[in-house]
């Protein structure tokens, strides 16, 4: 039985234990951490019996997806199946709090500055040599798939910390010629001028190489030779479900279409009676859900939404991932990662679609085109300021037209169908 122990700010919270002949794992809190600390997930219960599968889909929902995976499993010649043993080489720094060894092991407390030169140099080549891989080690400690790496600054330093350090901040990287990280950085703003608690976020330059820099909501710099960790958790941890299940349609738009079981809104608003207030979460949520029609952001799927967890305590976590999917003109997938009622794309949305959302997540149709209003006018406001973001060349000013074209276009056909359901339910009685 190969077994890890968790750790949460150097306490033992729990064991894991892997019985690899039955593939089978088994999760123990010790007896300190039900005295004193919380459960780790609503679905990780202190008095009853873990099963292995929840076990194994919060523990995989801690490890990198798509070309990251591959990096760690190819670097440490293992398979990306090998879910216990992929846990074990990048433990010690996952996404929030937890940490996970063999042994208790007390690692020395360590900077490794990252000179400008050296940093701007690995973003130029990280296609030829991977971002992810430093100093003989794969740096993977922030779940999903995007190209990022999770950094620590110290006193305007670049670096990698150890010990009681830990990463302060994640970088993302240009993908192509998609302009992604301008995209972001609008999305996020606009979010955030909507209402939106949403990561403190900046575009930097590092020499020629420009990035976004996100400040980590999980960490707290305390003082230069120590970062608190924060527990969090995303909607997939917390609904028990696998990372194959972060999409509602787990099998795509398909064949397989009406297997609808991955995370959706009705679960995830499931998940708002564990909150400290959930009127709050619950508004907070449909604001999300505007926003993210307004900038047609359809890839807000299950891990795109956390939650801060402490003793007695679940709230919400700021909102992150949020990218104009459809300025891509359908380069990329633009199907709703969650449906609204029946439907999965903007062409197939209606008046109907919207107020059947509204019954079956309980949500108050007017309180609904209310907030979508406010949410659209303070974004159209927003994209008419001169002054919300500056554009440095030619290619990122067409780009940012072609943005706000978009937004504004789509903002402009949802509207008469929203603004209608308030007449539809009238007409309905």
């Amino acid at each position: 039985m190969n077994t890890l122990i968790l750790f949460c700010d150097k306490k033992e919270v729990a064991f894991l234990k892997f019985d690899a002949n039955k593939e089978e794992f088994s999760f123990e809190y010790t007896d300190y951490w039900k005295e004193n600390g919380f459960e780790l997930s609503p679905c990780m219960k202190f008095e009853v019996k873990i099963s292995s599968k929840t076990i194994r889909n919060f523990v995989e929902n801690l490890l990198p997806e798509g070309q990251g995976r591959e990096i760690l499993t190819n670097f440490h010649h293992i398979s990306k199946n090998n879910i216990f043993g992929l846990i074990q080489i990048i433990g010690k720094e996952t996404t929030g709090a937890l940490t996970f060894s063999s042994k208790d092991i007390v690692l020395e407390t360590s900077f490794r500055e990252i000179p400008e030169s050296e940093l701007a140099e690995r973003i130029r080549n990280r296609k030829s040599i991977p971002i992810e891989v430093w100093d003989g080690k794969a740096r993977l400690s922030v779940a999903g798939v995007q190209d990022k790496l999770p950094i620590t600054i110290i006193d305007s330093k670049f670096g990698f910390g150890e010990g009681e350090l830990a990463s302060t901040h994640i970088l993302k990287f240009e993908k192509d010629t998609d302009n992604i990280v301008l995209n972001e950085f609008l999305s996020l703003k606009l979010a955030s001028e909507a209402g939106l608690l949403v990561p403190n976020t900046k575009l930097i330059k590092i020499e020629d190489q420009e990035v976004l820099l996100i400040e980590r909501f999980d960490r707290k710099l305390i003082d230069n030779s120590t970062i608190k960790r924060k527990h969090i958790i995303d909607a997939c941890q917390a609904l028990d479900l696998s990372v194959f299940h972060k999409y509602e349609r787990a099998f795509g738009s398909g064949d397989m279409k009406d297997y609808r079981e991955g995370a959706s809104f009705k679960k995830i608003f499931s998940l708002v009676g564990n909150c400290d207030s959930p009127i709050l979460a619950k508004k907070n949520l449909i604001t999300w859900i505007c926003v993210n029609l307004c900038l047609g952001n359809s890839d807000a799927h299950g891990k795109n939404l956390s939650f801060m967890i402490e003793k007695n305590s679940m709230i919400l976590t700021p909102f992150y991932d949020i990218i104009n999917i459809t300025v891509y003109d359908n380069k990329y997938e633009t199907d709703f990662a969650m449906g609204i009622n029946e439907a999965f794309n903007y062409d197939e949305l209606g008046t109907y679609d919207f107020v059947e959302f509204c019954e079956e997540l309980n949500i108050n149709v007017k309180g609904f085109v209310k907030e979508f209003k406010r949410v659209s006018n303070q974004i159209n406001k927003s994209l008419d300021n001169p002054t919300l973001v500056e554009l440095s060349n030619e290619n990122k000013i067409e780009f940012f037209k072609k943005y706000k074209n978009d937004v504004q276009e789509r903002i402009k056909k949802l509207t008469p169908m929203i603004d209608y359901c308030v007449e539809y339910i009238s007409n309905s009685n």
